[in-house]
């Protein structure tokens, strides 16, 4: 690492486990000051910031369910620990494996709140500040290839998803002139804690899966933290509206 993000300041949600929790410590190592978000992990954010350890290096969390946050409030708690923010990630994610007839009012509703409302309100919050400040800004939001590659039993998942990798453009158009970016990291088929059900106790399906992928595996977290550098730094500051799509080749198929 050589401190490509030192002196900047980021949120990135959901960021206990998996992919935020990639993101994040690359982020630490890189120099930055992070703050996270937790649903109900504590250990794992504590471990995470607990990487925070170059001179004058701040690092924070809290926990939340983002079906309930305050965007606002959560912008205040960050700006608290470790001051105005110039970097945020839209993380955290709701997935349902209902099958589309059988799918309840309530899992819909939660899918979009967590999927789509709050980030919606995140990017709003975030480029308020910025724009007061006169400063710009980086926002990343973490979509998925399941935004525009069709998957069985996953209609509520897949149509937040599409409906989050439009509105990172739409917000690049109208927030480009304050100097605001706004890009889309889009991961394939990715080992987490969170699909472990899959891959550790079903074997069988992750393999039958994985010979779709060119590349013959599964991502894992690390490999989506490079693209997150990439899209935090000044080294992409003429880059918004772009939607890195991150799948081993999957979507060359």
């Amino acid at each position: 690492m050589n401190g490509r993000l030192r002196g900047k300041r980021a949120l990135v949600t959901g960021a206990s486990a998996g992919i935020g929790r990639a993101i994040a410590e690359t982020f630490i190592a890189e120099g930055a000051d992070v703050f996270i978000t937790a649903r109900t992990d504590e250990t794992g954010a504590h471990a995470v910031i607990a990487l925070a350890e170059h001179p004058g290096q701040r690092a924070g969390f809290t926990i939340m369910d983002a079906a309930s946050t305050s965007a606002d409030a959560l912008l205040e708690k960050a700006h608290a620990a470790i001051g105005p923010l110039d970097i945020l990630v839209n993380n955290p994610a709701f997935i349902t494996r209902t099958p589309f007839l059988e799918l309840s009012e309530d899992e819909y509703e939660q899918t979009l709140e967590v999927n789509l409302r709050f980030p919606f309100f995140m990017t709003q919050c975030f480029a308020k500040a910025c724009i007061a400040r006169k400063q710009g800004g980086s926002i990343i939001n973490i979509s998925s290839v399941s935004a525009f590659r069709a998957v069985s039993r996953m209609s509520a998942y897949q149509a937040s998803k599409a409906a989050l990798s439009m509105l990172s453009r739409s917000c690049a158009l109208e927030l480009a002139p304050y100097g605001i970016r706004v890009n889309t990291i889009s991961p394939g088929l990715t080992a987490t804690s969170g699909n472990a059900n899959q891959w550790r106790d079903a074997p069988e399906i992750w393999q039958n899966r994985k010979k779709d992928i060119p590349m013959q595996r599964a991502g894992i977290p690390s490999d989506m933290a490079g693209a997150a550098i990439l899209l935090a730094s000044d080294e992409s500051s003429w880059m918004t509206g772009a939607d890195l799509v991150i799948d081993g080749g999957h979507s060359c198929i």
